[in-house]
């Protein structure tokens, strides 16, 4: 490992130690909040592309446009290392980094009687899973069976990534850029993994849309507004 990158590395360790202590994280949120707050210029807003738009508005919708931040990232984020990408965004850690991924159960079908859950037996789930964790299918499997008192046998599920084409169908964003907010589909089922609940400080990072630009805001806002699900289904990679 290259000398620079290692000093780099404990010295993001080092930080992510001290925002994890309960005062130093409530002043974290703080300051987050407040920079949220600042209206974002509407010059500014005019260069955004369309999709970065749409995530916008779909927070004012929600009255939660002042609580989140939208980041422009360079064109080359995704060639960079974990612990860079959280440092050009001043996330805490690698850790806040997360991403939303459409699934897909390939074996898919209708529940022999109406469903207990209003969620149960979905074809699809979106579920925001943090890059430094992977979305275990058996967890996930046996979560959305339990919406539904296990009323499909087990051998009907096999969750899969749906394919790009369905995820933009599904969702109205490309790759790398999909948002759990203003969907094209708003009636598509999210979990947000447990994992993402125990970060300190409780922001998260995720897509804005598009490929080069990030939203930010509070796990507990995010929570309050979509109503989602919270479940243990991903695993450290």
């Amino acid at each position: 490992m290259d000398e620079n990158v290692g000093a780099l590395l404990a010295i993001g360790s080092e930080i992510s130690q001290v925002l994890a202590d309960d005062r130093v994280s409530y002043l974290y949120v703080k300051h987050f909040q407040a920079q949220a707050a600042k209206e974002v210029q509407e010059n500014e807003r005019a260069s955004w592309p369309d999709p970065v738009k749409r995530v916008f508005q779909g927070l004012k919708d929600l009255d939660i446009h002042k609580q989140a931040r939208i980041y422009h990232v360079a064109s080359t984020y995704y060639s960079w290392p974990l612990y860079e990408r959280a440092l050009c965004m001043t996330a805490p850690s690698p850790s806040h980094l997360c991403k939303l991924v459409v699934l897909e159960n390939k074996r898919w079908r209708a529940s022999p009687k109406p469903a207990y859950h209003k969620h149960a037996n979905s074809q699809y789930y979106c579920v925001l899973v943090q890059y430094v964790q992977a979305v275990n299918m058996n967890k996930l499997t046996d979560f959305v069976r339990s919406l539904d008192n296990q009323a499909v046998a087990r051998k009907h599920f096999n969750f899969r990534l749906a394919n790009p084409e369905t995820s933009f169908e599904l969702t109205g964003y490309s790759k790398n850029g999909v948002s759990p907010i203003a969907m094209t589909n708003g009636n598509l089922p999210i979990i947000l993994c447990e994992e993402i609940t125990r970060l300190r400080p409780p922001v998260f990072w995720l897509g804005a849309g598009h490929v080069d630009y990030k939203l930010a805001l509070s796990v507990q806002t995010f929570i309050d507004v979509t109503k989602c699900m919270i479940a243990d289904v991903s695993d450290p990679l």
